[in-house]
C-alpha cells in the first residue's frame, strides 16, 4: 500500500501526533502568533460572495452573517438540554479511547460539573441533530449562501442537510485536518469563541532526510499560507474546500458545521466517497489498525448517510 508523504493528509495515530505536536513547540509553533488574520467582511449580499468569495475560492469570515439566528440570540448549554434532555450523543467520538455514548442532558451536566476541574475537555462533534432532535433546526436557518450545495442532486434533499453541531468545552480542540469529499466548509458560530488556523491546500509537510518532519520547509513554503482568526457569535466562515484547519475552543462553544459542494467538484467528492466505501468495505481490518482514531467516525458518517437516504444497510451482505 502506498503511503502519502504529506503528513497533514494523514490520518494515521503517528502523523496525527506529530502535526499537533507542531502546532505545541518548534519553529512552526513560533510562526502562529504572526501569522496574518483572514479577512472579515460584514453587510455582504449573496451575490457578492460569490463574485468575490466562492468563485474565486478565497476564505472568509462574514462578521455577524447569522447575528439574527435564534440560536445565537438565545441559546445556552442549559436551554439546550431542557430541550434535547434524552437525545443520545457519542461524546468525544475523535478518540477511540475517550468515545462514549450518553445523552445530551448527561452531556451538559458532566461539562458543568467539570469546569475547572483540569480534566480534559469534553467535545461532542458532528452531532446530526437533524436526525435525533429536528426540533432545534429550526433556530438555525438555512443560509442563502449555501444553496449552491451539489449533495442535493446526488443524494436528495434530506440527505444533503446533513448539518452538524460541534459542542465542547474551553480547551477542546479539533486537530488539523482537510474536510473530506471535497467539500466546502461554513461553520457558523452560535455560542462562545474559537480560534481556528488554516493552511492552503497545497501546504505540505514532509519527512527531510533524517526522517524527521521538514517544519522550517513548512514555515517558509508560500504554499503553506497559514492564517489565523476568531470566529464569534454570528459569524460564519466561509472555507474551500481542501483548506487544512486546527480549530480550539476559547470558551464553552456551539458552532453549526454546515458542508457545501461545488459542482467543480462533483467528480473528486464521488471518487472519494467511493474509495472510502470500498475501503471499508474490502479491508475493514486494516484501516481499524491504521486509522484507529478515525474509523468509528467515519462509520457513524456512512451509517447516518444511509440513513438519511432510507438505505438498509442489513441488505448488502444478502
Amino acid at each position: 500500500m502506498q503511503t502519502e508523504q504529506n503528513l497533514l493528509k494523514r490520518r494515521d495515530v503517528g502523523a496525527l501526533r506529530t502535526v499537533e505536536a507542531a502546532f505545541r513547540s518548534g519553529p512552526f509553533a513560533e510562526l502562529l502568533d504572526s501569522a496574518p488574520e483572514l479577512e472579515r467582511r460584514s453587510g455582504m449580499t449573496r451575490e457578492e460572495f460569490e463574485q468575490e468569495y466562492r468563485f474565486k475560492r478565497r476564505p472568509v469570515v462574514l462578521e455577524g452573517y447569522a447575528a439574527d439566528w435564534p440560536s445565537v440570540r438565545g441559546w445556552s448549554f442549559r436551554y439546550l438540554a431542557g430541550r434535547c434532555a434524552d437525545v443520545p450523543v457519542v461524546v468525544d467520538s475523535y478518540s477511540s479511547r475517550a468515545a462514549r455514548k450518553t445523552t445530551f442532558g448527561e452531556f451538559v451536566t458532566r461539562l458543568e460539573e467539570s469546569a475547572g476541574s483540569g480534566a480534559a475537555p469534553l467535545y461532542l462533534q458532528e452531532w446530526y441533530y437533524q436526525i435525533n432532535a429536528p426540533e432545534i433546526a429550526e433556530d438555525m436557518p438555512e443560509l442563502d449562501i449555501a444553496q449552491y450545495d451539489f449533495r442535493r442532486n446526488l443524494y436528495g434533499e434530506a440527505a444533503s442537510t446533513n448539518h452538524q453541531l460541534w459542542i465542547g468545552q474551553q480547551g477542546g480542540i479539533t486537530r488539523l485536518h482537510q474536510d473530506a469529499y471535497s467539500v466546502d466548509v461554513m461553520h457558523a458560530q452560535i455560542l462562545g469563541e474559537k480560534l481556528w488556523f488554516i493552511m492552503g491546500p497545497e501546504a505540505e509537510l514532509v519527512p527531510g532526510p533524517d526522517g524527521e518532519a521538514g517544519l522550517d520547509a513548512l514555515c517558509a513554503s508560500p504554499d503553506t499560507r497559514l492564517m489565523r482568526f476568531v470566529l464569534r457569535p454570528g459569524d460564519v466562515l466561509y472555507l474551500p474546500a481542501l483548506w487544512f484547519h486546527r480549530i480550539e475552543l476559547l470558551s464553552d462553544s456551539i458552532g453549526l458545521g454546515r458542508k457545501c459542494l461545488d459542482e467543480v467538484n462533483v467528480r473528486a467528492h464521488v471518487r472519494q466517497r467511493i474509495g472510502e466505501l470500498l475501503a471499508l468495505a474490502l479491508n475493514p481490518d486494516e484501516l481499524r489498525v491504521t486509522h484507529s482514531e478515525l474509523f468509528e467516525v467515519v462509520i457513524a458518517r456512512a451509517r447516518a448517510l444511509a440513513d438519511r437516504m432510507d438505505i438498509d444497510l442489513s441488505r448488502l451482505r444478502q
